[in-house]
């Protein structure tokens, strides 16, 4: 590694805010650049240690430093937070980065970069629960709909599931064509188990494939 150069970067969707920092510690660099200018300035110093914070794209941009020989380090976002000084900028926040990639805190713990694979579970993961969530959501907005047309659905998505075609079949209840209609519109997302389940034996076979990998690496 270059034990001469330390690179942070504050990472954005366009525009991104690189620091350089000598041996030294003292500032070479500290700019806003567009995704071009920051991949010319970082081959300018093959082997830096690079430090970001752990956010949007930081574990895409973590394989990619690491491709090209850098050793990377994805700190804490709450952590960054605490070693600012000044007003919040793209500008501080790169010093601040530095700032945490220098302390001597042992409590500090470096955010290990994703693999592609890891990235999948991850992703996986993270659109499975925001699935649950808005089923969830939506599961409680026709509970509420319904009791101000004096219809009382059940807890527990399957059996609301249910009830929701018997509910719309029901032609003496007080349900409107516009209620009707909310429901008919909600049932798709609400419905939405098939997907939860498929999602959750991905990430369970990924996991078991991964361990079944070590114990014959071993």
């Amino acid at each position: 590694m270059n034990n001469n150069i330390t690179i942070t970067i504050d990472l954005a969707k366009t525009i991104f805010q690189i620091a350089v920092f000598n041996k030294s510690g003292n500032v070479i660099y500290n700019k806003a650049v567009k995704e071009k200018g920051m991949r010319q300035l970082v081959d300018k110093y093959p082997q830096a240690d690079i430090y970001m914070e752990a956010c949007g794209s930081s574990h895409y941009w973590g394989r990619y430093f690491k491709k090209h020989g850098h050793l990377v380090g994805l700190l804490p976002a709450q952590i960054v937070a605490k070693f600012r000084t000044g007003n919040k900028s793209d500008k501080n926040d790169a010093l601040a980065i530095y700032a945490v990639s220098q302390s001597k805190n042992n409590n500090i713990h470096l955010i290990p970069v994703l693999t592609l694979e890891q990235q999948d579970i991850s992703i996986m993961h993270t659109y499975r629960e925001g699935c649950k969530k808005q089923r969830n959501q939506i599961a409680s907005r026709i509970r509420g709909l319904g009791l101000e047309y004096g219809v009382k659905f059940p807890l527990g998505i399957n059996k609301l599931c249910e009830q929701m075609k018997d509910v719309l079949e029901d032609a003496e209840n007080e349900l409107t064509t516009k209620g009707r209609n909310i429901i008919v519109t909600s049932q798709h997302p609400v419905n939405r188990s098939g997907y939860i389940h498929s999602y959750s034996h991905q990430v369970s076979d990924s996991l078991l494939q991964r361990e079944f990998d070590k114990v014959n690496f071993i």
